[in-house]
């Protein structure tokens, strides 16, 4: 057992009966022995392991790529990146067959409270390269030029991530170049914002296709994802603009169709 002095206190780390006291982060932390029990080893249990396992595993080949887009916010729980990046996304795994399934529109490898921007279609430049432009995005109109955005590739055969260099902002798109092993493999892809502070923006599932496809451009499911993911956030903005409008006396209410033009007030 090691005794130190902070703050006029006395903090030890080490063991004391069941407990163990340790410094994480800056931070004294507690945390008690594992205790003694009769392990049943029923179905269930093993079935729960094995999820947990291999949930484990995946957050592990991740670990680049979430600290960058979950260090801030897991930092301020007091966890580390992969601890708060399974309890994020702990309805996005099931077992099936007795291997991992994962829910890859719902996963978030990124959180925070960074405005993030809005992707569009990825664009086919060669065999390995794709291109992606982004906007910014229409609910948030407060943002930085010199945030950083990355997109976040993972080709499940391999069970590999690969993440971009990152691009400002203000360039309104960018290019990702990937391994020439992963060609003819599906590919799925995300993108984020980072902030100069190290914080980030929710991700955004961009979609699915088949690396090297000479389609050029991302499959059905790919543009059906992003055109509800459009679809949402002018429901979204519609919704508050209508809130808006309620609370001016002077300007009397309008009822918005997301698929209609906005009213013009009276004069």
């Amino acid at each position: 057992m090691k005794v130190t002095s902070k703050s006029n206190q006395l903090v030890f780390s080490g063991r004391i009966g069941p407990t163990v006291n340790y410094l994480w982060c800056g931070r004294w932390c507690v945390r008690s022995l594992p205790s003694q029990y009769n392990d049943a080893r029923t179905e269930a249990q093993l079935s729960q392991r094995s999820l947990f396992k291999q949930t484990v595993a995946f957050a592990a080949k991740a670990r680049r790529v979430l600290k960058l887009g979950l260090r801030a916010v897991s930092k301020n729980e007091q966890m580390t990146e992969s601890n708060y990046f399974m309890r994020l996304n702990k309805q996005c795994f099931a077992l099936e067959d007795g291997l991992l399934a994962v829910d890859y529109e719902r996963l978030r490898l990124s959180d925070g409270p960074v405005a993030p921007v809005a992707f569009g279609v990825p664009q086919t430049v060669d065999e390995t390269t794709i291109s992606v432009d982004f906007e910014k995005n229409p609910l948030h109109r407060s943002t930085k030029s010199d945030d950083l955005v990355y997109l976040v590739a993972y080709y499940p055969e391999l069970g590999d991530f690969d993440i971009s260099d990152p691009v400002a902002r203000r360039r309104n798109g960018l290019t990702m170049s990937l391994n020439e092993a992963w060609v003819g493999r599906e590919v799925h892809l995300w993108g984020f914002v980072v902030d100069c502070a190290g914080r980030a923006s929710q991700c955004q599932y961009i979609g699915s296709w088949t690396l090297g496809d000479t389609a050029g451009n991302a499959d059905e499911s790919t543009l059906a994802t992003l055109d509800d993911g459009i679809q949402s956030t002018a429901d979204i903005a519609n919704t508050q603009m209508v809130a808006k409008s309620r609370t001016n006396s002077s300007i009397p209410s309008h009822r918005i169709d997301g698929n209609a033009p906005l009213a013009s007030p009276p004069e």
